[in-house]
């Protein structure tokens, strides 16, 4: 992740600066334009990957809630933006775990409502990592009966070194 984007996610997420919303889904417009949702069926439903609740308490926003209803507002049909998962685990947040523990707990970590069944849902996150958070969540929509799933995240971090990796 380039360090603009970095620091932008950063004061949005960590800073409250809820109002980054905007550009944020702006940004993510321009660099992956929606010319290929025309492909995606009527049913597909914006499902955030939720942040457990009490961080949302403390952050005083619901971040990738924010971003998949601006992200609505930007694409070319108006699908639905629906909270159609739930974190059930409080853990140390996933920025501050290296890749192996991130990786290692990232199993049953969330519940699935009964509306993805038989739908095509799109899973809205900020940052992709390890790919854990959205391995889990797409395994809830799976047991759910999701008819497809596909995964929009603001950005995605390089693979850390393994050398550095090894160290932490």
């Amino acid at each position: 992740m380039q360090t603009g984007m970095r620091e932008l996610i950063q004061l949005w997420k960590f800073r409250g600066q809820s109002q980054l919303t905007p550009l944020l889904a702006a940004l993510f417009e321009s660099a992956a334009p929606f010319e290929y949702t025309r492909s995606l069926p009527e049913s597909a439903v914006l499902v955030p990957v939720p942040t457990q609740w009490r961080r949302q308490i403390r952050r005083g926003f619901d971040h990738t809630w924010l971003l998949a209803e601006a992200l609505r507002w930007q694409l070319p049909d108006k699908y639905e933006v629906k909270p159609w998962l739930q974190n059930t685990r409080y853990q140390t947040p996933q920025h501050q775990l290296n890749r192996r523990t991130r990786i290692q707990r990232g199993a049953d970590r969330f519940v699935v409502h009964r509306g993805v069944a038989g739908r095509h849902i799109i899973l809205i996150d900020d940052v992709m990592t390890t790919g854990s958070t959205a391995r889990s969540a797409a395994a809830a929509c799976v047991k759910g009966g999701a008819e497809s799933i596909s995964v929009w995240c603001l950005a995605r971090t390089p693979p850390e070194d393994k050398t550095t990796d090894a160290l932490r």
